[in-house]
């Protein structure tokens, strides 16, 4: 009986000692202590991922707990930023432009067209024409060029044409025509009878080509504006008028002491022949409001061509003149209408066979034009 009381006691005492092992290893209990893996924040390159606090049970053969990574489910987090408006940067302001730079290269490539007839038939013609390439095409306008269609009228060299630079204005060259603008010999083919013709402007446009020196020497690299064709040109906009102007000097002045004239002026309108574009720009009244200042140059603040001067309204004095010009912008759509080239284009052309093939075609026409009107009675 006593042999069985032990047994039934050693049972209970091994089932007590089993439960209260147990019980020690449970979360809470004074041997256990948790471990907190946190992952970490993510960078802003990163996908972001919620931190997570992992318990983990230490190893039942050290009592110590063992390092554990846990990876976190991956969350994508639309992420927020700062809106900072952007401020633009003003453009730096346009320096002022040196005028006197500008007139004295402008001056250089200015030249003085004379034509003068044998007889009394016809007067002699003073005008401007501005040299547009280093090889010496002149633009000018089609009223002074077309006395080179009459060169031969009655004998060889009835009418003798020189070009002349400097002040006072000195023969230096020979030229050729190169074109004229058919449209405006048809329209204006009684001008060199009339005393004292009067103008628009419109298709009043030529190029000539220097062709070799009066005394022989080799033709130099010639100093030239570049031009510019651009649509736009502002009222206010400043601008250099340079010109052979003639209209105050006789006959011996204009051949021993015509000098060349400029000045400075602002655009004071524009206006159109037919369409919604800039044909024709007013430079006011200067010094430069004179005959003979037909073909002169009207430059920008940057040096370059944007028109010639075409036409003058009458007044006593010059600065109660409105001079006027025809945008290079015109002369260039025109041109294209007239040839299929725009103003570039024909820059680029050999300019000595487009005017030998002209002479020989389209200029016969025209002389032919002028020649029958002078003809008449």
């Amino acid at each position: 009986m006593l042999k069985r009381i032990l047994e039934v006691t050693l049972v209970m005492l091994v089932a007590v000692w089993i439960f209260d092992s147990y019980k020690s290893h449970e979360p809470g209990s004074k041997y256990f202590q948790p471990i907190t893996v946190v992952t970490s924040t993510p960078t802003v390159a990163e996908t972001e991922k919620p931190a997570t606090t992992t318990t983990v049970a230490p190893s039942t053969g050290s009592g110590q707990a063992k390092k554990v990574v846990v990876k976190a489910k991956a969350i994508v987090v639309a992420k927020t930023f700062d809106v900072i408006p952007v401020i633009p940067t003003p453009a730096p302001p346009e320096p002022a432009p040196d005028f006197e730079k500008i007139n004295n290269f402008t001056r250089g490539a200015t030249m003085n067209i004379l034509c003068i007839a044998k007889g009394s038939e016809l007067s002699p013609i003073s005008g401007t024409g501005i040299i547009i390439s280093p090889d010496g095409l002149i633009l000018t306008n089609a009223h002074v060029a077309q006395y080179l269609l009459l060169r031969n009228l009655y004998q060889k060299d009835f009418i003798q044409c020189a070009i002349r630079t400097g002040s006072p204005a000195y023969p230096r060259y020979h030229v050729e025509l190169v074109y004229i603008s058919p449209a405006w010999i048809e329209a204006n083919k009684t001008e060199l009878k009339e005393q004292n013709p009067q103008g628009t402007g419109e298709n009043d446009f030529a190029f000539l080509h220097i062709t070799d020196s009066i005394d022989g020497t080799p033709l130099p690299v010639f100093p030239y504006i570049p031009i510019d064709t651009r649509e736009v040109i502002n009222v206010g906009e400043p601008v250099v008028l340079v010109s052979y102007p003639a209209g105050f000097l006789g006959g011996l002045s204009i051949l021993q002491g015509l000098s060349v004239t400029s000045a400075v002026t602002t655009v004071q309108d524009v206006f159109t022949f037919k369409a919604d574009t800039i044909d024709v720009i007013d430079v006011g009244g200067t010094v430069v409001s004179q005959k003979g200042a037909s073909g002169g140059a009207v430059v920008d603040r940057h040096g370059s061509l944007i028109g010639i001067i075409s036409t003058s309204s009458s007044g006593k004095t010059t600065s109660s003149r409105e001079l006027n010009a025809i945008t290079l912008s015109y002369i260039s759509r025109m041109l294209q209408n007239e040839t299929g080239f725009t103003l570039p284009n024909f820059l680029s052309l050999n300019i000595s066979n487009f005017a030998n093939s002209f002479q020989n075609t389209t200029a016969v026409n025209l002389t032919k034009i002028l020649t029958d009107e002078l003809s008449k009675q």
